[in-house]
């Protein structure tokens, strides 16, 4: 195990499913074959999982942790700061959806998207997977997909809370998700324990497009035009071809009379 493996069980850890190629770019490295050589020593000593159905040529194959991968970073979870309560959920990956791995992948994109947005602003990211945030009390249950926030280089701070609903998500969980985030900012919550940092923007992602204009209608009714609480709205679509960029998400704002 050197310290090419253990950063890749790190990466499979925060973000559950990757490509070759996302961890090429992770690594910011530029030959392909490198990263291959290692993720193959790995998938050989069971310490992480391929999958890949040489049916389907053009569809690359995906890694997620294995066992021993597993059992490794429990044996080094301080060092590695690892979340022993998280890391135990992380056992039944091969029978999770094919929506989830690609939840995950999309997760990866969107923050190597961010980070190539920000080489060319000079701002600074910080970015945070679910896997990162277990254990952190004060933030909002359900936990978001992510967590990230951005520094412009004259300082002004911006928060963001993302999450990303299924294809065909049920109206009631669109409701019940808009009520957490108005519940978890009336409590106060975010505000005592980030010292009045400004409350987070939150970018609800959707999987189609019946979804996306059932949320851009029901929260424009439901908005008030001095509300709080911002969202935006956009879909893996528009994401998988623009990245998280400003022209990729739309602000609802409420309906005026």
């Amino acid at each position: 195990m050197n310290k090419n493996h253990e950063t890749i069980l790190i990466y499979l850890y925060r973000y559950r499913f990757l490509k070759r190629e996302q961890l090429q770019k992770l690594f910011k490295h530029k030959n392909h074959r490198t990263i291959l050589l290692w993720l193959n020593q790995l998938t050989k000593t069971d310490y992480i999982r391929r999958y890949y159905n040489p049916k389907t040529i053009n569809t690359p194959a995906l890694y997620s942790l294995g066992l021993k991968g597993r059992a490794y970073l429990k044996e080094n979870k301080r060092r590695l700061k690892i979340s022993l309560t998280h890391l135990n959920r992380i056992w039944r990956e091969p029978e999770l959806s094919l929506q989830f791995r690609y939840n995950c992948l999309l997760i990866a994109d969107i923050f190597l998207s961010l980070e190539k947005l920000i080489e060319t602003t000079g701002a600074k990211l910080r970015f945070f997977t679910k896997s990162d945030l277990y254990g952190i009390d004060e933030l909002i249950k359900p936990l978001p997909d992510c967590y990230f926030h951005i520094k412009e280089p004259k300082g002004v701070k911006t928060y963001y809370f993302l999450d990303i609903f299924n294809y065909f998500t049920h109206q009631i969980k669109f409701k019940k998700r808009i009520e957490q985030y108005y519940d978890y900012y009336d409590e106060e919550t975010w505000q005592n324990s980030t010292d009045n940092c400004p409350f987070p923007k939150i970018i609800f992602v959707c999987s189609d497009k019946h979804s996306y204009n059932y949320l851009n209608w029901y929260l424009r009714e439901n908005l008030l035009e001095d509300d709080n609480l911002d969202f935006y709205l956009t879909t893996k679509k528009i994401l998988n071809t623009e990245g998280l960029t400003k022209h990729a998400l739309k602000k609802v704002v409420a309906k005026v009379d």
